[in-house]
């Protein structure tokens, strides 16, 4: 063997659990279905739909306040429908401006 070859086997024979352990961490944190670069993504992600429920969760509870609204109010009706619908009775003009 070259001089070079056997003082790179010495210097891997010497630091042997120095390089297993490397070997690990690679593995584990970069390689492996389960890494830690894997857990951080998913992690992120449950992040990200915690916000999103956290949204739907307010538009849900804004919709049931309206339907309550309307199942209340009979005059809810009319404003509903002249606010978002722009309906209007057949004696009267509506001008939108936007």
């Amino acid at each position: 063997m070259s001089e070079r070859i056997q003082g790179l086997w010495h210097l891997i024979r010497r630091h042997k659990y120095i390089w297993t352990i490397l070997l690990f961490v690679l593995i584990a944190g970069f390689l492996d279905e389960n890494s830690l670069w894997r857990f951080f993504q998913l992690r992120r992600h449950n992040d990200d739909l915690k916000e999103e429920i956290a949204l739907y969760e307010q538009e849900y509870k804004e919709v049931s306040n309206e339907l309550l609204r309307l199942k209340q109010s009979p005059r809810a009706y009319e404003e509903l429908a002249r606010v978002r619908l722009y309906m209007k009775s057949d004696d009267e003009d509506v001008y939108v401006i936007e």
